[in-house]
């Protein structure tokens, strides 16, 4: 769920086709349709009334329009992560230039290694993945954050053949998660989850965000939006064609704060 009216993003690279993909793909193959998807996921989030600060690209660095990976937000505070690949640690700077006139910021530091994509809030739970970017020495880090502040950390295995949590799940209401099937165990969750499970073959669709009752979600996955619908929700699909093949999914383009 969309946390707030104002988020952060980051442009797309010229060298985006060089960015790190092995997942949903084998990475991007056109640069400027990519640009193209990303300009619409921008207007679609200033279309829900979130004031968008877009941050520049750079070249050196063709995975920088996924900014979530670089730092988890928990009530006006950041945890500034360590980028799970070691390609990635450079993006961080201009991420936290940019919120740190408004976000008491502090800094994970190694052996703790976390991506932005394997924590997502789930009232007043943080269901963090354990990943090949995330390590038990960053969960630890985050609980330690987000102790002092009235939350508590829920550890969860993200399987083998996905990047990050968040990639194949999200909360598209209160006390509710979207998950394929076969991906997890029903009880890997936090106990009472309303769990959504949507077809395996349509993993992308999992990753969602949620504006009131219309969700953002990926063009392309007819079953998942049939069941989001029958559940009651409005969508609004945009293409994201690009974004997927570089392993990149709706949330993780953004950093609402």
């Amino acid at each position: 769920m969309a946390s707030s009216n104002r988020a952060i993003v980051r442009g797309i690279a010229d060298t985006f086709t060089q960015a790190v993909a092995q997942y949903f793909g084998d990475g991007p193959t056109d640069v400027e349709a990519a640009k193209r998807q990303h300009e619409g996921y921008v207007n679609a989030l200033s279309g829900f009334g979130v004031d968008v600060k877009i941050l520049p690209a750079d070249n050196d660095f063709p995975d920088c329009c996924f900014v979530e990976d670089q730092v988890i937000i928990c009530d006006g505070k950041g945890l500034l992560t360590v980028s799970g690949h070691d390609t990635r640690v450079g993006e961080q700077e201009v991420v936290a230039n940019a919120i740190n006139d408004d976000i008491e910021l502090s800094k994970m530091e190694p052996p703790a290694r976390m991506d932005g994509g394997d924590v997502m809030k789930f009232g007043d739970t943080y269901i963090c993945g354990i990943s090949s970017r995330t390590n038990v020495e960053g969960v630890q880090v985050l609980r330690e954050f987000v102790a002092p502040l009235g939350y508590t950390v829920h550890e969860i295995p993200v399987p083998p053949n996905a990047l990050h949590f968040k990639s194949i799940t999200s909360c598209p209401a209160p006390g509710m998660i979207i998950a394929p099937e076969t991906f997890f165990a029903e009880d890997a969750f936090p106990e009472g989850a309303d769990l959504i499970w949507i077809p395996a073959e349509e993993v992308y669709g999992a990753n969602t965000i949620a504006f009131g009752n219309t969700l953002l979600v990926p063009e392309g996955y007819p079953a998942t939006h049939k069941i989001l619908r029958e559940r009651g929700f409005e969508l609004h699909a945009i293409d994201m064609s690009q974004i997927r093949a570089a392993d990149g999914s709706l949330t993780c383009l953004s950093v609402f704060y």
